[in-house]
């Protein structure tokens, strides 16, 4: 589970990428906040257990 932050409105919300294995290089989520798309491995602040 990842912990990102929206660039534009800087709230934090928690991400499951569906194939953890593949990566998230290219991934595109759109913030439950504002709904700005933005780029899932730019916005991450932490990885999560």
């Amino acid at each position: 589970m990842l912990l990102l932050e929206c660039p534009r409105c800087h709230n934090r919300m928690k991400c499951q990428p569906k194939d953890s294995g593949s990566g998230v290089s290219g991934k595109v989520k759109k913030c439950v906040y504002c709904n700005f798309s933005m780029d899932v491995q730019k916005s991450i602040v932490q990885e999560l257990s």
